[in-house]
């Protein structure tokens, strides 16, 4: 089950009623939570739940010991062994007995989360759980189990130790965030893949211009499936009356990759620089200070992470070449400051609106360029469409969608759509806009979403939509 499958369209409304209907206390809360938790988990497989259950137990008492003195280190070690040792079995164990093992749904994502609580402990940045039942529904809430938002401890637990309120503002925002994401994953990220399965299944029937849509496509179809899956959850937190992290913050807009990276998973992201970057760079070992290799080494690990069955040196490529991205664009600015020192023209030029443009244009072709070897079905395939993108391969003419019937391009163009809407909202420019549609009268507000709900009770079959991210 996931928040977007038919199942939820029962599952969902029924926690959310009794959870509202039982007495306004946290254990009351947490106990009905973590029960509809577990339930979800199970959907998947039993093995995602037994595996979920040890988990939680043993970072729940490796917690509690870390509040003494002894064997601390010890305490760390047995966590990360245990979390980081099945995740990697389940991921790579694969590419040594040459069978792909089924990765439990959420272990990548609740693993993660629970490591954060031990290092925040172990750290001293706060007092570990006592209570096993607040800290078995933070380690398993269900609207970020399937594929986050990755919260930390400070974030989740304090709202899960104290009862909540109903709030209508609190609900009205949760179902549109919730309605907002499921057009995102369940229509724009399903209708995009006519322009990206093909193309990636064999590039070597294309030429330049289908691989190139094709790519792009695949960048805007992964925020549409993971982005809109994020909001999905934040909104379904919402109507429990528990606030989630944002997980993207309108990354089509960066200028830059360090930006682009502070608004795409920005809690994985923050979880790799906060536990393993900064520790590494700061500390007093031998890469203390090397930050241009920090950065190669952390999204060797982010690519590392990604990794699914038998499928690796795809994901270790995009890894790499962010990382040497990260690091080129660490050497630049550090350059380009000396710059603005020596002559203030050069702090007018980055002012200026062609900097600006070019910036954003670079690092948004860079991203659609490393979606290549992180979506293609193997290194040689990803060269194949490569060398075609930039013109040193011969190809085959034909368009990734040229023989799609009319009423599918129509539903394409407006899956391309989506997202371009989403952002443009955004902009400083035309906010008054969004605020002036959303001020619009009840009544009108209502029809429209009554149409969107039509429109998409029509063209997106209920349970019919992939999910990208629960792969990882």
């Amino acid at each position: 089950m996931s928040l977007s499958e038919v199942e939820a369209v029962f599952f969902l409304p029924f926690v959310v009623l009794v959870y509202w209907l039982l007495p306004a206390r946290a254990s009351w809360q947490n106990v009905w939570l973590l029960a509809a938790s577990y339930v979800f988990c199970a959907s998947w497989h039993s093995t995602a739940l037994l595996l979920l259950l040890f988990g939680t137990l043993l970072d729940w008492l490796v917690g509690i010991g870390l509040a003494g003195k002894r064997a601390r280190q010890t305490l760390l070690a047995i966590s990360l062994i245990a979390n980081v040792g099945t995740l990697a079995w389940f991921k790579y164990a694969g590419l040594f007995t040459g069978t792909s093992w089924l990765l439990p749904i959420g272990l990548s994502f609740y693993s993660m989360q629970k490591l954060g609580y031990v290092f925040e402990v172990f750290y001293g940045r706060r007092e570990p759980t006592r209570s096993l039942l607040t800290f078995a529904t933070f380690s398993a809430f269900f609207p970020q189990l399937t594929a986050g938002p990755i919260s930390r401890a400070r974030e989740l637990l304090p709202q899960l130790e104290r009862a909540r309120r109903l709030s209508a503002d609190a609900v009205a925002s949760g179902a549109g965030a919730f309605l907002l994401g499921f057009v995102l994953k369940a229509y724009a990220a399903d209708r995009l893949s006519v322009l990206v399965d093909p193309v990636f299944d064999a590039p070597a029937g294309y030429g330049a211009a289908s691989c190139w849509l094709a790519a792009a496509a695949y960048a805007l179809q992964v925020f549409c499936d993971f982005g809109g899956y994020s909001l999905m959850a934040i909104g379904t937190g919402r109507l429990l009356g528990i606030e989630l992290p944002r997980n993207f913050d309108f990354p089509f807009l960066s200028r830059s990759l360090p930006e682009f990276w502070r608004r795409w998973h920005i809690t994985l992201n923050r979880w790799l620089f906060d536990y393993i970057y900064t520790p590494l760079v700061t500390g007093t070992g031998w890469f203390r200070g090397r930050f241009r290799l920090g950065l190669v080494i952390v999204f060797l690990v982010s690519g590392a992470w990604h990794v699914k069955g038998l499928a690796y040196g795809g994901f270790l490529v995009w890894g790499l070449l962010h990382g040497l991205g990260m690091a080129t664009q660490f050497t630049y600015d550090a350059r380009y400051r000396q710059l603005c020192r020596a002559d203030k023209r050069y702090v007018t030029l980055r002012r200026s609106t062609g900097y600006a443009l070019a910036a954003l244009l670079l690092t948004q072709l860079f991203f659609v360029v490393t979606m290549v070897p992180f979506h293609a079905h193997s290194l040689a395939d990803a060269g194949v469409m490569a060398r075609t993108m930039f013109g040193l391969r011969g190809g085959l003419g034909g368009g990734a969608g040229s023989n799609l019937a009319a009423l599918h391009r129509g539903q394409v163009l407006v899956a391309l759509l989506v997202p371009f809407v989403y952002h443009l909202l955004s902009l400083e420019r035309v906010r008054s806009l969004r605020t002036a549609l959303l001020r619009l009268p009840a009544p009108v507000r209502g029809v429209a979403l009554g149409l969107l709900i039509v429109y998409l009770l029509v063209y997106v079959p209920v349970g019919a939509s992939t999910f990208i991210y629960k792969n990882f």
